[in-house]
C-alpha cells in the first residue's frame, strides 16, 4: 500500500513538473539591445595650417570622448587607431572617430594656409671694366624669411645670391624661402668706363584726356652708336627711339649704346592738346498750364564722336533734351577723346496767346466777377480770372456760352455776343492752349 501512493505521488509530481515545463515556455526572443544607445560622442581638434598657400603640410589632430576604444578615419577614409592625420593641403575636413561597438561621432576642420611673408631683395652690383666685358657681378641678399635660394634671369637655383661673369645688361633676380615663397627684383649692371650719354626726348600730346595717340621721340648722343631706347625705365629697349600710341602719363625714358652703356633717367610726360570745341544751343519755350514742353538741342563743331548733358547729368547720344521746364541750364559737350566744351541755355516760358487772350478778356467781363467764376469763392472752385483754368475748362466754357440754348454763361444778363461767342470758337479751333 505504501508502496502504491509512492508511485502515485510520484507520477504526480513529475505531471505537475511537465506541466509547468509547458506552461511557462516561450518561441520569441527578448528584444535586442542597442548599444549605441546613450553615447554621444564628440570629436576634437587641433589644425596646424599650411607653411604656404601651395603646401600640402598642414594637419589635424583629433580626440574623442563620450567612449572608448576610438579609431579615426579622415573624409570617410581607412580608419587608424591615431587621431593623427599629417600632409593636407589647405582646406575642409571630416573626422570620424568610432568606438568599440562601432557608435560613431563626427566633426568638420579647416586647415587654413599660411600666407607668403613679403620677400625683399637688395644687392650690391660690380660694373663691368669695360663696356664689352663679362667680369660684372650681382650679390643679391634676401629678407622677409628664412632658408633663401637665388635664381638669375629664370635659371637654376642656387644657395648663394652671388652671380658672377656677367656682362653689361638687366638682371632679374629670385629669391625662394624654405617654404617656396618668392621674391624678385630687377638690377642692370652698367660699364664701369661707360661714357656720358646724352638724351633727349620730344614728347607729342594726344588729342584728348582719354586719347592714346600722343608719342615721345628719343635721341642719344655721347656714346657708341647704334642705341636702343626704352620708356619704362629699362625693362624692354627697341631699335626706334621714337614711341607712339601713348596714353597722358608720365614716362622713363632711357637710352643704351651698342656696348650697354646707359643713359640718365629722363621722365617724359605726354599731355593733352584738345580741339577747339564749338557749341550752341538753340531752345524751345515750354507752353504754360501744359507738362513741361520746352525743349534745348545742342549743335556742336570742332571734333567727332560728341555725346551731351545738361546739369552734369548722365551723357547722352542724343544732341535733343524734350520735357523741360521753364529755367537755365548748364549744357556739356564731350568729344570722343573726352574733351570737354560747356556753355548756358534757356528755356523761357512761352507767352500767351492772342485767341487766348480775346477769351481772356471776354470772359472777365462776363464770367470772372464777384459772385460768378471769381475769387474769393468762385463758383463750381472755378476761376477764371486763372489762365491755366481757362485752358482746362475750354470745352465747358463753350458748352455754357456758346451751344447751350438758352446760354448759361453768363449766367446772368444777357447772352455773349456772336462776336465775343467766336472768339472762344477760334481758340479752341486753335488748339485751345495757352500760347494760341
Amino acid at each position: 500500500m505504501k508502496k502504491i501512493f509512492s508511485l502515485i505521488t510520484a507520477s504526480a509530481l513529475c505531471m505537475i513538473i511537465l506541466d509547468v515545463s509547458c506552461s511557462k515556455g516561450s518561441s520569441t526572443p527578448p528584444p535586442a539591445t542597442n548599444p549605441c544607445a546613450g553615447i554621444n560622442i564628440v570629436v576634437t581638434a587641433t589644425t596646424t595650417p599650411t607653411s604656404t598657400p601651395t603646401a600640402s603640410n598642414g594637419s589635424i589632430i583629433a580626440s574623442a570622448s563620450g567612449s572608448t576604444g576610438f579609431t579615426f578615419s579622415l573624409n570617410g577614409g581607412t580608419a587608424q587607431a591615431s587621431g593623427t592625420f599629417s600632409g593636407l593641403a589647405a582646406g575642409s575636413y571630416s573626422v570620424t572617430a568610432k568606438d568599440a561597438n562601432g557608435c560613431t561621432g563626427s566633426q568638420t576642420f579647416s586647415v587654413t594656409a599660411t600666407p607668403c611673408p613679403s620677400i625683399t631683395i637688395t644687392a650690391t652690383i660690380t660694373q663691368t671694366t669695360t663696356p664689352g666685358a663679362t667680369n660684372g657681378s650681382i650679390a643679391a641678399t634676401a629678407a622677409g624669411s628664412t632658408g633663401f635660394t637665388y635664381n638669375i634671369n629664370g635659371g637654376t637655383f642656387q644657395v648663394s645670391g652671388t652671380f658672377t661673369n656677367l656682362a653689361v645688361g638687366s638682371y632679374t633676380i629670385i629669391a625662394k624661402d624654405v617654404n617656396g615663397c618668392t621674391g624678385s627684383n630687377s638690377f642692370s649692371v652698367t660699364s664701369a668706363s661707360c661714357p656720358t650719354i646724352n638724351l633727349n626726348t620730344t614728347p607729342s600730346n594726344t588729342s584728348g584726356p582719354t586719347a592714346t595717340n600722343g608719342s615721345i621721340v628719343a635721341l642719344a648722343s655721347g656714346g657708341i652708336a647704334p642705341y636702343t631706347y626704352s620708356k619704362d625705365g629699362g625693362i624692354s629697349f627697341q631699335a626706334s627711339g621714337t614711341f607712339n600710341n601713348l596714353a597722358t602719363g608720365t614716362y622713363a625714358v632711357v637710352a643704351k649704346d651698342v656696348n650697354g652703356c646707359l643713359s640718365v633717367t629722363v621722365s617724359t610726360v605726354v599731355g593733352f592738346t584738345c580741339p577747339t570745341i564749338t557749341a550752341s544751343a538753340t531752345t524751345v519755350n515750354t507752353i504754360k498750364c501744359e507738362s513741361n514742353t520746352g525743349s534745348i538741342t545742342i549743335t556742336a563743331g570742332g571734333s567727332t564722336g560728341f555725346m551731351y548733358n545738361l546739369n552734369s547729368g548722365s551723357f547722352q547720344t542724343s544732341n535733343i533734351f524734350n520735357s523741360l521746364a521753364a529755367g537755365n541750364y548748364n549744357y556739356g559737350v564731350i568729344d570722343l577723346n573726352g574733351c570737354l566744351k560747356t556753355g548756358t541755355a534757356t528755356v523761357n516760358l512761352a507767352p500767351a496767346g492772342p485767341l487766348f487772350l480775346a477769351v481772356k478778356a471776354v470772359l472777365a467781363v462776363n464770367c470772372a466777377i464777384p459772385g460768378c467764376h471769381s475769387l474769393p469763392s468762385p463758383q463750381n472752385g472755378l476761376d477764371f480770372a486763372d489762365d491755366c483754368t481757362i485752358v482746362s475748362q475750354g470745352l465747358r466754357i463753350k458748352a455754357r456760352a456758346v451751344d447751350a440754348n438758352p446760354s448759361q454763361m453768363p449766367p446772368t444778363g444777357p447772352p455773349l455776343s456772336n462776336a465775343d461767342k467766336q472768339k472762344i470758337i477760334d481758340w479752341l479751333n486753335a488748339g485751345g492752349k495757352h500760347n494760341n
